[in-house]
């Protein structure tokens, strides 16, 4: 992963984590932010961290509280590969947007947002969610082209 990259994932993945949602929604491609609203970009994660802990059986909403994210993917996979049937996910089909393309992609990134140890020990699980992002050049810089909660 190019550092230029890497600090993208990093600054996202700490605007998520001290909830600046504002901030969140001005790291969305323009397309993206033409379909999406602060109040979306927020929906988007808290809905996911209510999701994991509905499956643990804990009550109440809980952040993640560890610090850092966790960044992993590839940098091979580009929008056409993107917009391809998912065979793990039964062929649903990504709805990625007509304005991303294989020369704007630059990295499809994995970022878990992970639980602090004493949250490991008191909700049983390690994180709250794993976002994967098409990380992509926009006339704004580096920006996510499309995300998803999951690889799918």
């Amino acid at each position: 992963m190019d550092e230029d990259v890497r600090n993208f994932g990093i600054t996202l993945g700490r605007a998520v984590l001290s909830k600046s949602w504002q901030e969140v929604y001005g790291m969305l491609a323009p397309w993206l932010r033409n379909v999406q609203s602060v109040e979306s970009v927020q929906k988007f994660f808290e809905d996911e961290y209510r999701s994991t802990l509905q499956a643990n059986r804990i009550e109440g909403l809980h952040y993640p509280e560890y610090p850092e994210p966790e960044l992993g993917g590839n940098g091979f996979t580009k929008a056409t590969q993107l917009r391809e049937p998912i065979s793990f996910a039964g062929g649903k089909v990504r709805c990625i947007a007509p304005e991303m393309i294989d020369a704007n992609t630059r990295y499809w990134m994995s970022m878990k947002l992970l639980c602090s140890d004493e949250q490991i020990e008191s909700l049983n699980f390690d994180f709250f969610c794993e976002v994967w992002i098409a990380v992509v050049e926009s006339t704004e810089g580096l920006r996510a082209g499309y995300w998803s909660q999951g690889a799918y």
